[in-house]
């Protein structure tokens, strides 16, 4: 069953949503990886710097992992009405999953650490107009949306997945 794409508004609200979940989730993380990291700085501070990046990483996977596989959704798409599908309309395979969360780090969260650590390495610049200037990169993966047919982030078209208006299917399906 192919479901019509649903419109960006309802998108970027439950990503709102979603971002108040992830921060919880993440905040969770972040003590988990500041007790690995405190414990292995004694034995490496590369080991302890490689714990605090990855511990929230993976658990990030994994809150997602549990929605995305078990429920083709998390809390704020279930409430907004969004299902995640492939392009077909099926429930995306676990690497489908796997490369959408890979993309949406990179692009949401890598690509303006780097252009910040860059603005403030190369330019010089001092951290308040680096911090707003690499934010601007966030505006590349939601603001593919506005140029693509099928009104996609642009994680979802690297991933060849797609978020679906599931209001209709739950209606009928009810």
């Amino acid at each position: 069953m192919n479901l019509p794409a649903v419109s960006i508004k309802r998108r970027l609200i439950a990503l709102l949503y979603e971002a108040l979940l992830a921060g919880a989730v993440g905040a969770v993380a972040a003590l988990l990886a500041g007790v690995a990291a405190t414990l292995l700085n004694t034995v490496s501070h590369i080991l302890a710097s490689l714990a605090a990046t990855l511990i929230p990483l993976v658990v990030w996977w994994f809150y997602f992992k549990a929605n995305w596989y078990k429920k083709g959704q998390t809390l704020p798409m279930k409430v907004w009405g969004i299902g995640l599908a492939d392009v077909s309309g099926a429930r995306p395979p676990l690497r489908q999953l796997r490369l959408r969360f890979m993309w949406a780090c990179v692009l949401v969260i890598f690509v303006p650490m780097l252009a910040y650590s860059a603005l403030r390495h190369f330019g010089q610049i001092p951290p308040r107009p680096a911090f707003g200037a690499a934010l601007v990169w966030w505006i590349l993966p939601w603001g593919f949306a506005l140029l693509n047919p099928d009104r996609q982030f642009l994680y979802d078209y690297l991933a060849g997945t797609r978020l679906v208006d599931v209001r209709e299917k739950r209606k009928g399906g009810d």
